[in-house]
């Protein structure tokens, strides 16, 4: 059996992490923009329900603090500032592991791409089931936290990507 050497896999798992990187690099960028319209509220949520990717931001309770027309477009809900507890993310209702980690670990700072998710929109509460059009259309996703002033995370964003 003709193995790779220790070297020629530590080569490969090297460009892996450089192709990582700038990625994230890209990601980052998009994220710090983001987390600077959020300070500011009045045109930040219009610029939101202009995004034309599903996007929630939610509380370390699970609570949904606001969701974009695209959101509602996919999930037939709108919940654009919802009441207090109205909309949840359950976990119970996420079968996936990485995504039911990312959903608690945005809240220590980190921020999560997970891929090829199997029907996304489930985890929330009042959502029955994602358009039947396309179900498995957004199965990638971006989470990533926005810290208040004094860094404490304050809410995570999740948006749905094709």
């Amino acid at each position: 059996m003709g193995g790779k050497t220790k070297k020629q896999l530590l080569e490969e798992l090297s460009e892996v992490q450089k192709m990582l990187e700038k990625r994230t690099e890209t990601q980052g960028h998009m994220i710090r923009k983001f987390q600077t319209l959020i300070e500011n509220e009045g045109l930040f949520s219009q610029i939101i329900d202009f995004l034309p990717y599903p996007l929630a931001i939610f509380t370390p309770q699970h609570t949904l603090s606001m969701t974009n027309k695209a959101f509602a477009a996919e999930t037939k809900t709108r919940v654009m500032y919802p009441e207090k507890g109205a909309a949840r993310i359950l976990q119970h209702k996420i079968n996936d592991m990485q995504l039911a980690a990312a959903i608690t670990g945005v809240f220590a700072g980190n921020t999560f791409f997970l891929e090829d998710l199997k029907n996304p929109f489930s985890m929330f509460s009042g959502i029955t089931q994602q358009s039947a059009s396309e179900p498995d259309l957004f199965n990638r996703v971006v989470i990533f936290p926005v810290p208040a002033d004094d860094a404490e995370i304050t809410h995570g964003v999740i948006v749905f990507i094709p």
